[in-house]
């Protein structure tokens, strides 16, 4: 456990691991707004036991400096196995940052990312693994190579993006956009029901089901293709799968 102190100036986040699952969430009620908070532990493998003993003595704390190409932006690094050790460290744990703090999380190689609570914008990015947005009102912009991704009660833009993996969005407050696009999954979006939108959703290989009255084509004998608008417009929704099925579904009225 351990916190970071927000330096004068800086109006944004980055957190950098290689490996591990991340919890993001708000700062605590009565928490100071000028500071990250963090509490986990550490997972550790190696090719043997020389390497991993190397991996124990090397520094296991989250480091913070400014990014010197963007001084309004700290960089908050996980732990990293040193140069030359064959080997992983993998953080497993809880962040809380600031909930109206624009914020970046980049894990290099595999990593779950669940975020919660957020009102400024969030981006990630991670080589292999889940991802989980849930009142996230601020818009996110997300990519995994492989992994499923779930946004709850979403509210902003929203732009996610996975090579392999399905994808479900609950966005009760649309913005100008939302796109859900994977390689290969299915693709569920719950909108508002009154929602106007110009739609484009397309599956190479799988069907397309929804709930707003548009026009379903094959242009081929295995793909399917919904293009159409309603209402006023306000929402550009883009839907794509590669292989795999789509459905654009009305959210319960409340």
């Amino acid at each position: 456990a351990g916190e970071l102190p927000l330096p004068a100036g800086v109006t944004s986040v980055r957190i950098e691991i290689d490996n591990g699952t991340l919890d993001i969430a708000p700062l605590l009620e009565g928490a100071s707004a000028d500071r990250v908070t963090f509490e986990g532990g550490l997972r550790m493998d190696a090719v043997d036991d020389a390497q991993l003993a190397q991996l124990v003595s090397s520094e296991q704390q989250f480091v913070a400096d400014v990014d010197p190409d963007e001084p309004t932006v700290l960089r908050i690094r996980g732990p990293r196995a040193p140069e030359g050790v064959q080997g992983m460290i993998a953080y497993e744990g809880h962040v809380r940052i600031p909930a109206d703090m624009p914020l970046e999380v980049v894990v290099q190689n595999n990593g779950h990312v669940t975020i919660v609570g957020r009102r400024a914008m969030s981006r990630v990015r991670t080589r292999r693994g889940d991802l989980r947005f849930d009142d996230c009102q601020g818009g996110v912009k997300a990519t995994t190579g492989q992994g499923n991704v779930i946004a709850y009660e979403h509210g902003g833009d929203l732009d996610v993006r996975s090579q392999n993996g399905d994808m479900q969005a609950f966005v009760v407050a649309p913005a100008e956009k939302v796109t859900l696009s994977t390689g290969k999954g299915t693709v569920q979006c719950y909108l508002p029901p009154e929602l106007g939108c110009e739609v484009d959703a397309r599956a190479e290989t799988g069907r397309i089901g929804n709930d707003f009255g548009f026009e379903v084509t094959k242009p081929t004998a295995y793909s399917s293709a919904m293009v159409g608008a309603r209402g006023g417009r306000e929402t550009r929704v883009l839907l794509r799968t590669a292989a795999g099925h789509i459905a654009m579904r009305a959210l319960a009225r409340r």
